[in-house]
């Protein structure tokens, strides 16, 4: 199993995308990337007291270059960091010590989290999953479709628990983008979710 999100369920879901030759086929004349954001909730402040979790979440974190990285001072979430962990954005990640972010987690607030979200961007074009990796805000902002909603949502889309549409007409989910293209695509949308990303089970 896989710690969402992370560098492991990156390259888990890259893997699931290329070996589904079922979502190939449904998203065969799919054309379109998503910038994804991921909402700070009490689940995320609880998931991170978890060491695999931290671990997972500085290893998806240490997918972009420290310059990237620099592009969340001054948001929320670059504040948890900063003003919260006490970690600077400039640091190596490989040598944060874990066991002092998870003390310091532990005296984190949800409230400390408000407005605080992780993005990352996907490339799905013709069946395939050309790139998924984190990014700073601001970036891919002229992606096809945005997509957002809170860490807690997130895990029950990408474990399969929900369906993907079923979020978004519930509005736990908010989707950005042609409509139209979406509701003509619908084979696709369902087949990112159960085999792509459902694919990988989460811890």
């Amino acid at each position: 199993m896989a710690v969402f999100p992370s560098r492991e369920w990156v390259e888990a879901v890259l893997e699931a995308a290329e070996k589904s030759e079922k979502h190939k086929e449904a998203a065969k004349d799919w054309e379109g990337d998503f910038l994804c954001m991921i909402g700070g909730d009490a689940e995320f402040l609880r998931d991170l007291s978890r060491r695999e979790v931290m671990e997972g979440f500085m290893g998806f974190m240490d997918m972009m270059p420290v310059e990237a990285r620099k592009k969340y001072k001054g948001t929320p979430m670059g504040n948890v960091f900063e003003k919260n962990l006490g970690v600077s954005l400039n640091a190596s990640i490989k040598e944060l010590n874990v066991g002092e972010m998870l003390d310091k987690t532990s005296k984190l607030s949800t409230a400390d989290l408000k407005g605080a979200s992780l993005y990352f961007w996907a490339d799905f074009w013709h069946g395939s999953v050309r790139a998924m990796k984190p990014v700073p805000p601001g970036e891919h902002e002229d992606a096809a479709f945005k997509l957002s909603g809170t860490y807690s949502t997130w895990k029950m889309m990408v474990s399969g628990k929900q369906d993907t549409i079923r979020l978004v007409m519930s509005n736990k989910l908010k989707l950005e983008g042609d409509m139209s293209y979406i509701v003509g695509h619908m084979k696709a949308v369902v087949s990112l979710t159960k085999e792509v990303f459902a694919g990988v089970p989460i811890d």
